[in-house]
């Protein structure tokens, strides 16, 4: 028993010789923890009056490793970039919404966050991940250097990606229609990478995206039909007349939704979207 309590005085002893060492912590703050301060300019400005006023969505743009896949090689926004792309999505995404569902309308289905990426992230099968929706009230952003606003495809790929991701908030908040189950479940794959748009679409799926699982087959048709537009989706219904019912099946199924579950007309945000597309791509005279 001596030996036992010996023992313990001893551990007690060294505990405290250890804990009297001389090097002083660290006074610099860490990032994040208040080391990350800098005086506002004309992005936070922006940034203040367009999103957190309005909507009270934060949006990081400053580099924040904590708030992305730390095991990927990502960089972070040009600055340069940053207004141009909050410019459009702010036309081309919030507005519309917010014209047609109305002021609240953005609040009730609740973005509280936009994280801005400069690259993409690249995954070891090969892809890469344009934009994330995380619990439903983060959307990270990727890619946002290779942003022009006059560059149309460039615009329609970003807001693609806004309005797929968008769309994963609202079914994350209201589930889409039962109906969709069974529509393409037999093509589904974790494997979509290997088809083509071309293949996909012989098959009654929007993109090659789309066969990842049904509520990508579901956020996809949604963004197509909104930022590509109803004639570049029409073009694909008559290009593949086999599977003819299962896209009209699912558009029918997505304008109702929005109709019976947001109380908004899908078409009347096609027209919008389309408007805001135009707007900002158009040359400036």
């Amino acid at each position: 028993m001596k030996k036992i309590i010996l023992i313990v005085q001893v551990l007690i002893v060294f505990s405290v010789l250890s804990c009297q060492k001389s090097d002083e912590l660290p006074t610099d703050p860490i990032i994040g923890l208040g080391g990350d301060v800098w005086v506002p300019g004309e992005i936070d400005a922006f940034i203040e009056d367009n999103f957190i006023k309005t909507y009270n969505i934060e949006v990081k743009y400053k580099w924040d490793p904590y708030e992305v896949n730390y095991n990927r090689t990502l960089v972070p926004p040009d600055e340069e970039r940053v207004i141009p792309v909050l410019e459009a999505v702010r036309d081309i995404w919030m507005k519309p919404y917010e014209k047609l569902g109305g002021g609240g309308f953005l609040k009730t289905y609740a973005l509280s966050k936009f994280v801005l990426v400069g690259s993409a992230e690249y995954q070891s099968n090969g892809t890469i991940i344009l934009g994330t929706a995380e619990g439903g009230t983060k959307i990270t952003l990727f890619v946002v250097n290779d942003f022009e606003p006059t560059n149309r495809a460039e615009v329609i790929r970003m807001l693609h990606t806004i309005h797929h991701e968008f769309a994963h908030i609202l079914h994350q908040t209201i589930d889409y229609p039962q109906a969709w189950r069974g529509l393409s479940s037999q093509w589904y794959t974790a494997t979509w990478f290997n088809s083509t748009n071309a293949q996909a679409n012989a098959q009654g799926l929007i993109t090659a995206y789309a066969k990842a699982a049904e509520r990508e087959d579901f956020v996809e048709t949604i963004a197509f039909l909104l930022v590509e537009g109803q004639a570049a989706f029409d073009a694909v219904v008559a290009a593949n007349p086999d599977v003819a019912n299962i896209f009209r099946t699912k558009e029918e199924l997505v304008v109702s939704y929005y109709r019976d579950v947001l109380n908004i007309d899908f078409r009347e945000l096609q027209a919008e979207v389309s408007a805001a597309i135009q707007s900002i791509t158009a040359p400036q005279s």
